[in-house]
């Protein structure tokens, strides 16, 4: 019977629950983050998935869980005591993870661009890392440093405030416009966050590479990626890069669980 990890990404928005054998081969959900307000409703979601995959609880070894919400932290690890008697490991820009955190108050770093960072560190010492989702972030690694980086409002972010803080401008669903001049309200909506948002990525990933003087590669990733992933320039598309470096953490971290 093959021992699994299971891996808590949780955003403001959605949640990904996924397992792993190796840290490279991945069977996730998403789901939402707000729809479970228990540990019980957690087990009730997830057991049904796991049923259809024929996995046992007894299966899974450890949890990590990267949370940027923490008013349902709690959910997560109480989820991890009572239904799996699993131990479980909130990941955090520690020492020890063969990364130099060179930022004010690494504790501030969210553990979501921990585990980006860590999972692009497998392949380069010095990467970009753009995560599209809620809000969209800009992570820079350099010799194996972390230097820092950005946030914008995410695409859905830009677009709801749009929505809700005027009085005629309609909700509209978000793709690549063919136009940089639109012909009616939603077009204008869609070349302003879409086209502006990746301008603004891309300018900010020119700026950086000529601070830093170097030539890093660019990883992409995050739920609404796809939606930029033809206008923002990079190098690997990658969305289980969080998931690898959440891995990565509990190898390195964790080494007692192995």
């Amino acid at each position: 019977m093959a021992l699994l990890l299971l891996l808590f990404d949780v955003g403001n928005t959605h949640t990904v629950a996924g397992f792993t054998e190796n840290g490279t081969d991945f069977l996730k959900w998403r789901l939402s983050t707000h729809r479970f307000e228990t540990e019980d409703e957690l087990f009730v979601i997830l057991k049904t998935l796991l049923e259809n995959h024929d996995i046992k609880s007894k299966q899974i070894r450890s949890v990590v869980i990267a949370s940027v919400v923490p008013s349902v932290n709690y959910i997560f690890q109480r989820f991890s005591e009572k239904y799996l008697q699993a131990r479980y490991f909130w990941l955090e820009a520690t020492d020890g993870l063969d990364i130099k955190w060179n930022v004010k108050n690494p504790s501030e770093i969210g553990a979501d661009r921990v585990a980006n960072v860590l999972g692009a560190s497998l392949t380069c010492d010095d990467a970009i890392i753009l995560d599209a989702g809620t809000a969209i972030t800009i992570d820079v690694l350099k010799n194996k440093s972390y230097e820092g980086g950005a946030i914008l409002p995410g695409l859905m972010t830009a677009a709801y405030s749009l929505f809700e803080k005027t009085a005629k401008l309609p909700q509209v669903d978000l793709h690549v416009p063919v136009n940089c001049v639109g012909k009616d309200t939603p077009d204008n909506i869609r070349i302003g966050i879409v086209k502006g948002t990746a301008y603004a990525l891309n300018g900010l990933v020119s700026d950086v590479k000529k601070y830093f003087n170097m030539n890093p590669k660019i990883f992409l990733t995050g739920g609404q990626s796809k939606v930029i992933e033809k206008l923002v320039r990079h190098d690997i598309k990658d969305p289980d890069l969080t998931l690898k470096g959440m891995y990565v953490y509990w190898r390195r971290k964790c080494v007692s669980c192995l």
